[in-house]
């Protein structure tokens, strides 16, 4: 055994085999430090940004969480509302308006606008008109899909969050087809189509 097939043995019996030629013990461990110093200054990185976005998502949680109770407790309000109106009109058709009158003052204790006590009949439209207006002076009617959008602007990191969970299914079946028909030919066009989908869903393009 010359020279050159001792170091050979000894590297990969002895010595680390990413040990360079001709590198000592000391070069050898400060080359190491060093990147390990930078792994873990990566690692730094990506820990401050995965911290933010926690905070990001603690946020958006939080809001999401105060806006289902809110339309909860709405939507309550709303079938008392709707219970009252058919209670008075039961009582206008067989003359009662008294008893009308307290059926839909029940059905207001909760209004969150009052109404002027000297407002007339015909400025009720009016006054109808100017409390379904929301904060950002739009009308305060949204369909389900606007209302969605809605909230998909104020919620973008939950949003990507979730799509992220959604495209990692699409990778994990990718990967889940190549191990299991590698080599048969027959996989290349079902793959494509899924690494497709995958980077749709990230970019926010499939539903």
């Amino acid at each position: 055994m010359n020279v050159y097939e001792m170091e050979g043995f000894l590297r990969g019996k002895c010595l680390p085999g990413d040990m360079k030629v001709n590198e000592s013990d000391a070069q050898y461990l400060v080359r190491k430090l060093s990147e390990l110093q930078s792994q873990n200054a990566e690692l730094a990185v990506q820990l401050a940004n995965a911290e933010s976005k926690c905070r990001e998502l603690a946020a958006e949680s939080a809001y999401l969480l105060n806006g289902a109770a809110r339309e909860l407790n709405t939507s309550w309000m709303f079938h008392k509302t709707m219970l009252g109106a058919q209670a008075a009109l039961v009582c206008l058709a067989h003359g009662y308006q008294a008893a009308a009158r307290e059926w839909l003052e029940g059905t207001t204790d909760e209004a969150g606008a009052e109404i002027p006590d000297d407002i007339s009949v015909g400025e009720l439209p009016e006054w109808f008109d100017s409390q379904m207006v929301s904060n950002d002076g739009k009308s305060g009617f949204l369909t389900r899909a606007e209302a969605e959008e809605a909230i998909r602007k104020a919620c973008p990191e939950t949003d990507a969050f979730l799509a992220e969970v959604r495209a990692s299914g699409v990778d994990a079946a990718i990967e889940h087809l190549n191990k299991k028909f590698t080599g048969t030919g027959h996989i290349g066009v079902p793959v494509m189509a899924l690494e497709w989908l995958a980077q749709e869903i990230r970019e926010g393009g499939a539903a």
